[in-house]
């Protein structure tokens, strides 16, 4: 009788939990940084400031998190894809890196704030955290809807 061994079988039984683990979208996504990787540019994630996700319905109904390094890739890749079912949105909190609902959010966008790929846009849960940035760099404070626009082709 073959029997696996103790670690092939362990590996087996984490591999089976966690693929049960589901994303839900009310529960922001967990960004593994200089390891994950951008769902749009493929390059790696590793400013948590400016990571973002977006939460959509996969082809089974299920939630599946998308990652980006950037507002400028969720925006590009939600114009490329209309026909996604989006559940939720997220971004990080510029000032302290806390994970916000992306429509609650303040943005600040501003051609003098680098971000990793040129969207200038920095998000805050409120808009004295975006005035006190505003303040060194310039720029317009919006909302999700105003800052998309900006963002996609």
């Amino acid at each position: 009788m073959n029997r696996l061994p103790a670690a092939a079988t362990l590996a087996l039984v984490a591999i089976s939990t966690s693929a049960c683990r589901q994303q839900s979208p009310d529960t922001p996504p967990t960004v593994h940084l200089d390891d994950d990787m951008c769902a749009q540019c493929g390059m790696i994630i590793s400013d948590e400031r400016f990571a973002c996700a977006t939460i959509i319905e996969d082809d089974r109904g299920l939630p599946k998190p998308l990652l980006f390094d950037d507002l400028n890739c969720l925006a590009n890749h939600q114009s490329a894809n209309p026909g996604l079912t989006v559940l939720r949105r997220w971004v990080h909190d510029h000032a302290t890196r806390t994970w916000l609902p992306a429509e609650d959010a303040v943005y600040l966008v501003s051609p003098d704030l680098p971000t990793p790929m040129a969207s200038h846009a920095a998000a805050f849960e409120s808009r004295a955290s975006a005035e006190a940035l505003q303040r060194d760099v310039g720029g317009d404070i919006l909302t999700f809807e105003g800052v998309l626009p900006r963002l996609s082709p």
